[in-house]
This record gives structure tokens, sequence and C-alpha cells, in this order.
């Protein structure tokens, strides 16, 4: 249970007011019905420098962290992809650096918001190395898909999505991944479409990927149920 957003040909200088608005859904974010407010379990970033990876990830709540969070940004400046997460912890006792999102391997980065409950099922079928022995159903979704064969990550993610619709319990799938060459996203849930959304809008040479609209100065497209793209960068 979480808040999603990725921009593609990132600049801070253009997208700052973004960002700001995003880390800002921390507090006043939509939830679920009957949950308290916030999405202050933890939050993460990556975004491409030189074609590297960069991925910093927090436990805090990221109302105390906004400041870092930014200052990372700025600092950056620019990144052909930007991804940016904040946590509402779906699981007891979880709220610490090692579960916040995304999670990597390689050049490849995956963000999550939903649960997938009997996520332990999929373990058998993970032939890569890598994921945790505490690891949470983001993480094992990830390694499912990323121990496929097949040199297309989209379609190695969708046959991991086919299999969990045929088969498990969850309450959404909707995500946004990259390999520093395209961003991904998809749109899937099973209760509370008003929750577990997903928007795209463009501004200038940009896309951009929200669980909710961030600017009233933009059009936003509410994504459809099993919508997936994939952005070239």
């Amino acid at each position: 249970m979480c808040r999603l957003l990725g921009v593609t040909n990132f600049d801070y200088s253009t997208h700052s007011k973004l960002v700001e608005n995003f880390c800002e859904l921390a507090r006043s974010g939509t939830v679920m019905a009957g949950d308290p407010p916030g999405h202050e379990d933890g939050w993460g970033l990556a975004f491409y420098q030189g074609g590297e990876l960069v991925v910093h990830k927090s436990g805090r709540n990221l109302l105390d962290e906004t400041d870092r969070v930014i200052g990372i940004l700025s600092g950056a400046g620019r990144s052909p992809v930007m991804i940016l997460h904040l946590r509402k912890a779906a699981w007891h006792d979880s709220n610490c650096t090692r579960h916040a999102h995304p999670f990597h391997r390689d050049n490849v980065v995956f963000a999550h918001n939903g649960t997938v409950y009997d996520y332990k099922r999929l373990l058998p079928d993970i032939t890569i190395a890598g994921v945790g022995e505490d690891a949470l159903d983001t993480e094992v979704l990830f390694y499912h898909f990323m121990s496929a064969q097949s040199l297309d990550l989209g379609r190695a993610f969708l046959d991991t999505v086919s299999i969990i619709k045929k088969g498990y319990k969850f309450s959404a799938l909707n995500c946004l991944f990259s390999d520093g060459t395209k961003l991904f996203a998809y749109r899937d849930y099973s209760k509370e479409p008003e929750y577990y959304s997903l928007y795209k809008s463009r501004s200038e040479r940009s896309s951009i990927i929200s669980s909710q609209p961030l600017d009233a100065n933009l059009q936003w497209e509410l994504m459809d149920k099993e919508e997936f793209l994939e952005i070239a960068l």
C-alpha cells in the first residue's frame, strides 16, 4: 500500500514541484477505506547517472527526510528516468530500510503498490541469487520475473503477472520499473480502484506516471485496469 511516481527525462529544475507535491502525499495521499492517513513507513528513490543505477532508501517517515530527498535529486540534476516511492506497510513490524522500495538488481529497479498475500508460493521458481530470507511480497515478485530467461524485461514481468492472476490472492499489482532504457508501468487491482489508481501525463519531453495527479496545470489520464506501458527514454 504505497504511492508511486515515475518521470522520464527527469530534470530537477523542471520537475521540482512534482517532487515536492509527491512528498506531501506522505501526509495527505489517498488511503484505503478505514485506513489511518499517511504513507509514512519509509521511502525510496532511484535514478540513473552515466548509465548506472543509483538507489537511496530509508525506513523513516519521508516527512522527516524531505530535505534529504530534495537534496539528492537537486544534486543529481538530470536523469533519463526517476522513480520515487512512498511506503504504507502492509506487513506487521516491517518499517525499515531493508523493506523499503524500490528493489534492484544489476541495472533494473522495481517499485510496487499492492500486496501479494501468498507470495511465498513463488519462491521455488526463483533461480537467481539475492532474494533475502526475510523477503516480503514485492521483493519476491521482483526476483521472480528477474529469474526469467527472456531478454524482454516487459514480457518477463507480464508472465509473472499472469501466474499471480491465475492462482494467487492479491490486492493490487501497480508498479513502476526500469532498466535505464525504458520506464515500465502497470496497473491492476482486485479491490478499491479509487485507492489503487495510477495516472499518466506528459510535460514537454517527459512522461509522468503517478498514483495521484500532482499538478493541476497538467492533464492526467487514469490508466485502465491491466494497462501496461513501455515508455522508451
